[in-house]
């Protein structure tokens, strides 16, 4: 040891001064210092190696926006010309991590798939100027950061997002069965106890909640249901139907339900021992209020062991609910990315048609006259009554106040309803 110790400091060893092997040996000073050179030179190109990441995580671009002044509406034009500017910095920014070769070869591919399904998002931006262009054009030019990492785990990029989709409720719907259960359970049922067993909040549902809180969504309080809310007997069941689900949702005031069953059962046990092993599964699924779209579907399975059966049953179905929430989260958040930065489908209901030759004009008018309107797609014309899917870079407020100030054959377009995915319009015609 001692020895070791001296070779270290750079002194010779007892007993070898002046000997050969220790003549070229280097001072104690540069031995000490030799190590943490090597050291400072590997975390220098570690820094900078993240720095380089971190770039590419985010970046700054700038961006115009232009939109048509319609009927003297600067405000409105201002809104749109602010979007189109948010759009085009997403899309330059993504296209800045292509390779010009793949963008040249593949420009159709690349604008209509990877730039509208892109995972970019605006986290901040400021307008540069703005103002009336060429009298007809209103023009927004802005200076945006722009990441283009993962969206899930940004609070501050979430909260932007879930602004630019109206922020919208979210109701848990969740039937559980824990061990020692007979029967799932769930609020809906309406009592405070089901079936002769006495209902507490499910474990499951109470950490989905808790991770869609983290994140900052919009969470209604189921508890507020109870004995305010008219439930038909149909829908007292644990495997709730979309449309009872979507129906208990809208009673709510939610705009988005989250259904799903979680079952907890005891796993294999180790001979002579008091701790036991238990299993959880949940299947969930997220629906819009308004159009019944599914949003997100996913699975979760969780595993734990406890002395205490529903101790260990609960843990499980915890975990199973946390593993699922971060499977929806993502889901749910790839989905309104898309339809904000790239487009969606809104289902537009048509009322009150009266000849054909006008449906078809208004069909036109849509197509060419609303700004983001890419294609309309007709799902069923019934009774005077049809239904569209158009498909828009925007919002359902974005069309509802595109059809507001038009007219199909002399009669003005009546705006009768509008949601977060939905619009409902009259042709006035008898």
């Amino acid at each position: 040891m001692g020895t070791m110790k001296s070779e270290v400091r750079g002194q010779y060893p007892k007993g070898r001064k002046g000997s050969g092997v220790s003549r070229n040996r280097p001072s104690g000073l540069l031995t000490w210092l030799k190590p943490c050179f090597y050291a400072l030179m590997l975390l220098t190109f570690c820094f900078s190696s993240f720095t380089v990441v971190h770039a590419e995580e985010a970046q700054t671009v700038t961006a115009d926006g232009i939109a048509a002044i319609e009927d003297g509406n600067k405000a409105i034009a201002r809104d749109n010309a602010l979007k189109d500017a948010q759009r085009k910095a997403v899309e330059q920014a993504v296209g800045a991590m292509i390779s010009s070769e793949t963008a040249v070869q593949n420009y159709q591919l690349l604008s209509d798939k990877i730039f509208s399904q892109s995972q970019g998002y605006i986290q901040s931006f400021k307008i540069i100027s703005e103002g009336a262009a060429e009298g007809t054009l209103y023009r927004v030019s802005i200076q945006a950061t722009v990441a283009t990492g993962g969206l899930k785990n940004d609070l501050g990029a979430l909260g932007l997002l879930m602004q630019k989709v109206e922020k919208p409720r979210v109701l848990f719907m969740i039937a559980e069965q824990n061990i020692g259960q007979e029967f799932y359970v769930f609020w809906w049922y309406g009592k405070s106890e089901f079936k002769g067993q006495n209902y507490d909040m499910a474990a499951s549902e109470t950490a989905l909640k808790e991770e869609f809180l983290a994140k900052g969504f919009n969470v209604v309080d189921s508890s507020v249901a109870t004995g305010k809310i008219e439930v038909s007997n149909a829908y007292r069941i644990a495997d709730l139907t979309d449309s009872g689900a979507i129906s208990i949702g809208r009673q709510l005031g939610a705009e988005v339900v989250i259904k799903g069953k979680a079952l907890a059962k005891e796993g294999p046990r180790t001979g002579g021992s008091n701790v036991g092993s238990y299993l959880a599964d949940i299947t969930v699924s997220a629906l819009r209020v308004d159009n019944g779209g599914v949003l997100a579907s996913t699975r979760g399975h969780g595993v734990s062991r406890h002395i205490s059966q529903v101790t260990g049953g609960t843990e499980a179905l915890e975990r199973a609910a946390r593993e699922a929430s971060e499977k929806m989260i993502e889901q749910i958040t790839k989905k309104w990315t898309a339809e904000t930065s790239g487009g969606g489908l809104i289902q537009l209901k048509v009322r009150d048609i009266g000849e054909y030759s006008n449906f078809v004009k208004f069909k036109d008018m849509v197509q060419g006259k609303v700004r983001g309107v890419q294609a309309i797609y007709q799902r069923s014309l019934e009774g005077g009554t049809a239904v569209l899917d158009v498909e828009m870079k925007g919002t359902a407020q974005n069309l509802a106040d595109g059809l507001a100030n038009k007219s199909v054959g002399g009669t003005p377009v009546k705006v009768i309803g509008a949601s977060a995915n939905t619009v409902e319009v009259s042709l006035g015609g008898k």
